[in-house]
């Protein structure tokens, strides 16, 4: 879950980028796992994906560092 205010906007590396609102002081934690707001998902259950839904995951979820039985889908 983002902690930190930010916005959508046209990104000069790819298509739409999530960018700060205000300036971040170093050290200020920024986002922080919760499962209330992020999935973690079964590595076992993303395998077995296909199509669409095997590329969204690609593209927005990141290998669980806790457990690598999971992977971490985060839809900020």
């Amino acid at each position: 879950m983002l902690l930190v205010d930010v916005y959508l906007d046209k990104s000069p590396i790819q298509g739409i980028g999530v960018f700060a609102k205000h300036r971040i002081a170093k050290g200020t934690l920024i986002w922080k796992l919760d499962p209330r707001f992020d999935r973690r998902i079964p590595v076992d259950t993303y395998e077995g994906e296909s199509g669409p839904v095997k590329s969204y995951l690609d593209r927005y979820s990141y290998p669980d560092r806790r457990d690598p039985n999971y992977i971490v889908f985060e839809a900020d």
